[in-house]
């Protein structure tokens, strides 16, 4: 981001230099204050291919990339960390949130930005929680929101994405995207009040076998009830293993609940499977493995909370 003359707004809400400076303090503070340019890419005898580059330019002395994040076709639009991090910061002023939060996972590949939420009780722990914007540079996804939230009694962090949008991307109008992110960031506002409804409906009921079997069996993709010991893999019978200390530790700390087994499985991965290195840790929990095994055992849960439901109901009927 070099100046405010790059920044097109193309509408009556106009950058003034109270949301520039907010702009790149944020950019600072997370890390992303670069840009990436899409460039033609050609065969090793000068000819042209139909393939684009995306590389990272750290700051405007480079001439030369510090790195490829991928291959994309012509149609593919660049939308730079600047263009995300003006359009959020103006997005939560209008409503009342702040922007104060971000980082890039696999280099950059992938770069997130959170606006911080109320706080929240559930169990017998308070939870932290946030709206997360994600960008990649790689092609691999479009622009999504989702809820991010940590609970502070064991620190283990749930990432769940609701909705993914090429519109943010090709919406060449400040004024137009500013209006859709506010959109984006009360949906998801609203997914995310409906999840924590949840959460407190699991810590008030105590699991029953179905429901562990179920999250054990979809996260190891085993089958616990019709599998002998001698039929499980060492390294899947150590994870599962795994898995039972970090449902001892969270049933010591939130009771025998529903709630407590889905922070076994956010603990398991923050705490157990997850990369050491801390970069690569927020990457596997926000968009690799981690997040796919919470995702599943979330899932997992809600669907037998909703049969639950269905056969109160029934029986109330």
């Amino acid at each position: 981001m070099k100046n405010s003359n790059q920044i097109n707004t193309n509408s009556t809400m106009d950058l003034n230099i109270d949301n520039f400076e907010r702009t790149m303090n944020l950019l600072e503070r997370t890390g992303l204050n670069w840009e990436v340019k899409k460039e033609k890419l050609f065969h090793g005898t000068g000819s042209e291919t139909p393939f684009y580059g995306i590389f990272k330019y750290p700051t405007e002395e480079y001439t030369v990339p510090t790195q490829c994040f991928g291959t994309v076709k012509e149609r593919y639009r660049v939308f730079q960390n600047w263009e995300l991090a003006d359009t959020i910061v103006r997005a939560t002023d209008g409503i009342g949130i702040v922007t104060d939060r971000g980082g890039e996972l696999n280099g950059g590949a992938k770069v997130y930005l959170q606006a911080q939420l109320p706080d929240e009780y559930v169990g017998k722990s308070g939870v932290n929680r946030w709206v997360t914007v994600l960008n990649s540079h790689d092609g691999s996804s479009s622009i999504s929101f989702g809820s991010t939230n940590t609970v502070v009694i064991c620190q283990n962090t749930f990432h769940r994405a609701y909705k993914e949008s090429e519109r943010f991307r090709h919406t060449e109008s400040a004024k137009a995207r500013i209006e859709f992110a506010i959109e984006q960031f009360q949906n998801t506002i609203n997914e995310d009040k409906l999840m924590f409804d949840k959460f407190k409906r699991m810590s008030e009921l105590r699991p029953d076998e179905n429901v562990v079997q179920a999250v054990i069996n979809k996260l190891f993709k085993v089958d616990v009830a019709n599998t002998t010991r001698d039929e499980i893999s060492t390294r899947r019978a150590n994870q599962i293993h795994q898995f039972a200390q970090a449902y001892n530790i969270e049933r010591d700390l939130e009771g025998d609940t529903v709630w407590g087994l889905f922070n076994a499985v956010t603990r398991y991965t923050n705490h157990m499977s997850a990369p050491a290195e801390a970069s690569k840790k927020q990457a596997y929990l926000m968009t690799g493995g981690g997040h796919d095994m919470n995702n599943v055992a979330y899932d997992t849960i809600i669907k037998w909370l909703d049969e639950r439901t269905a056969k109160t109901v029934m029986s109330i009927g």
